[in-house]
């Protein structure tokens, strides 16, 4: 009995020294209740204490369990310390917005649990929710009220968001408020839209600063009603106090669809000043009027003229008035029917040469009407913004018949990347051989956003190529990661003398940029400019520099570890406080209308803007022609809008006949291909 009493005794003293046993009390140390964005890394790392009696506990095994939100810790398993302390380092959230946790449980002590909010990441994903594509006869509202959805890379509905209703095409209005925040679930809608008072297309768009735009299109129908259109002459430039090009006119068609003739339209001047010949004037046996002559007013800008018909109603000619000296230009359309187009370039055959971002690279040949696929990669891509982007033909192709593609390529069933791939074209242009992939692992990310892409050769016959930050915050800055910079590489992939030096990777030229989607040349001097998309405000023109910065820097200013991206919360695209000897740009637009593809006119057919550049953009759906310094450096004052709110444009390439070939971005019914000539 004795013995059996000093064994129990023995049993509870070393319980007694035991400090794990009992030990029943977990507290947190850091990281509760935070808030931060989805798919990020939160600000504060998740660590507790283990306590037994109000002493710290060491040595004690604790595990981190992801509860709600599949997220994950750095370390799930730890053992505490000397203080009794554990931590589990960086908890990133999943990618669910709202309520995400974490259970902490050690040996014998109450489970805790750590909660944090997760918010939505800045909306990229923009789609038309509901209303598009509708009918309705004319001047009445469409049955569907258009609403447009705006989501985080991860499908979370981003809130709070003002959306801009605009008509753009068709003369109708919508009802209510023209600015519609989004709700909970990330709609924007507008209240109602009654359509125009013609027959035909009309189109409205929804958009927001740094967010693509998103074009709703209705057809207002003449079931039952007479209706007079447009059949010629809208959206046209020419200077002021010249005949446009094209002389208005309008076809008028009766209830069931039928050309009417005889029936007197009067063409009047609604703005701008100018005169117009031969109003009023009769429909032909196809139904057709057409003014004599439509000369603009003496001020440069916006001119419209109207075209009215008693029982017919009404429609808008616009037109833009250049200054004196501006060439006289006249659009024509090239090819019609495409998929987003995305870059284009010419063959010395005169062979036109253009890549679809879904993935194709088709060819126009001397000659022909329609189009062709000479390839379409296997392993191409297309997601958010990327896919198949910029083209460029070696320059010395009539030998080599190399063309140079950068695009988006599937590595494996997980893992995407853009890169530089190079393929020998055949000589019936019916197909490709020989490819060579000269440079991969360029950053991609975000279901395919900023991946930049304009490929061209410089005049030192070397490959460059822009890319963009991914919507990464740490890629813009970072030296080792292949986005947000000017790349340049010889034509058979290795890298020349002249590019940067480490810690920065062999084919970077230059660094620190947005989502560049312009890069051209300069002639004479060779000097290169970037065309940049800002974040809402900043779309800027910048001359390039070996190793230059170009200052974005997209991470949270008060706290650089965030992994957020900070870049559409005011940051500025050229931040000169960080970085004094960023790259100046030479234009900047405060309201960022989305630049894309840009060029330099050369030919005496510009007139006045020989030797200026033109830039194309998105968002403000026109192309942009400035005269810049000597130095680069600065505009000189003329800077001119062209196709004023006509079409979203990527491309803007001089093609060797001296024509301006734009390509048109996710028009409705199909995209085109432009020409315009000058004189």
């Amino acid at each position: 009995m004795r013995h059996l009493l000093l064994v129990v005794l023995a049993v509870f003293a070393a319980c007694a020294s035991d400090p794990n046993r009992g030990a029943n009390r977990l507290e947190v140390r850091t990281g509760a209740d935070q808030t931060g964005t989805v798919a990020r890394a939160l600000q504060q790392p998740i660590s507790v204490r283990l306590l037994r009696a109000e002493a710290p506990v060491a040595q004690a095994r604790v595990t981190f369990t992801v509860a709600m939100g599949s997220g994950a810790v750095e370390q799930a398993d730890v053992v505490t310390d000397a203080e009794g302390v554990a931590s589990a380092g960086t908890w990133t959230l999943g990618t669910g917005a709202g309520l995400q946790s974490i259970l902490v449980t050690a040996d014998e002590a109450v489970p805790l649990t750590f909660s944090a909010t997760a918010t939505a990441d800045v909306g990229i994903n923009v789609a038309a929710f509901e209303g598009d594509n509708q009918e309705a006869p004319r001047a009445t509202a469409v049955p569907i009220a258009p609403a447009k959805r705006i989501t985080d890379t991860h499908g979370n509905p981003v809130a709070g968001l003002g959306v801009e209703w605009q008509v753009i095409e068709g003369g109708g209005s919508i009802t209510g408020p023209t600015t519609v925040v989004t709700d909970s679930n990330g709609v924007s809608r507008v209240q109602g839209w009654v359509l125009g008072p013609s027959a035909g297309q009309n189109r409205l768009v929804a958009r927001m600063p740094g967010l693509p735009q998103t074009t709703f299109v209705a057809t207002a129908t003449t079931v039952g009603m007479p209706s007079l259109t447009i059949e010629a002459g809208d959206q046209q430039s020419a200077p002021v106090t010249i005949n446009v090009p094209v002389a208005p006119a309008v076809r008028v068609r009766d209830a069931q669809g039928q050309p009417v003739a005889g029936v007197m339209v009067t063409f009047t001047v609604a703005s701008g000043g100018g005169t117009v010949t031969g109003s009023p004037a009769a429909t032909d046996a196809s139904g057709i009027a057409r003014v004599g002559a439509w000369r603009l007013g003496s001020a440069a800008g916006a001119h419209t003229l109207t075209a009215s018909a008693a029982g017919y109603g009404e429609v808008t000619f616009r037109a833009s008035g250049l200054a004196t000296g501006a060439p006289m230009l006249n659009r024509t359309v090239l090819l019609s029917g495409l998929a987003v187009p995305w870059d284009l370039t010419f063959a010395p055959d005169g062979t036109l040469v253009f890549s679809e971002r879904g993935g194709n690279i088709r060819v126009l040949r001397p000659g022909a009407t329609t189009s062709t696929v000479l390839h379409r990669p296997m392993d191409v891509s297309a997601s958010g913004q990327s896919g198949m982007m910029g083209l460029a033909l070696d320059p010395d192709f009539a030998r080599t018949r190399h063309l140079f593609a950068y695009f988006s390529a599937r590595v494996n069933p997980t893992t995407v990347d853009n890169r530089i791939v190079r393929f020998r074209v055949n000589e019936g242009w019916d197909g490709v051989t020989d490819r060579q992939d000269l440079l991969v692992g360029i950053s991609w990310g975000n279901g395919g956003a900023h991946s930049g892409g304009r490929l061209r050769f410089g005049p030192d016959g070397l490959l460059y190529l822009t890319t963009g930050d991914t919507r990464s915050a740490s890629v813009p800055q970072d030296p080792n990661a292949l986005g947000s910079k000017v790349l340049r590489i010889r034509k058979d992939g290795t890298i020349p003398a002249g590019n940067m030096s480490a810690p920065f990777r062999a084919p970077i030229w230059a660094f620190g940029f947005r989502n560049p989607q312009g890069l051209t040349f300069r002639p004479g001097t060779g000097e290169p400019f970037l065309c940049e998309h800002g974040p809402g405000t900043d779309d800027e023109v910048t001359k390039l520099t070996a190793g230059g910065n170009g200052g974005w820097d997209p991470k949270n200013p008060a706290n650089p570890n965030d992994g957020a991206y900070w870049g559409y919360m005011g940051t500025s695209m050229t931040d000169t406080t960080k970085f004094p000897m960023a790259l100046r740009p030479a234009f900047r637009d405060g309201n960022s209308g989305g630049m894309s593809g840009c060029d330099f006119l050369v030919g005496a057919q510009w007139r006045d803007w020989a030797g200026a550049i033109a830039v194309a953009s998105l968002g403000d759906r026109n192309v942009r022609v400035m005269q810049l310094s000597p130095d680069g450096l600065s505009t000189t004052g003329m800077i001119t809008t062209l196709f004023g709110g006509m079409e979203r444009i990527r491309a803007v390439v001089q093609g060797p006949d001296g024509a301006l070939y734009l390509a048109t971005d996710g028009r409705p019914g199909g995209d085109q291909i432009w020409r315009v000539t000058a004189q």
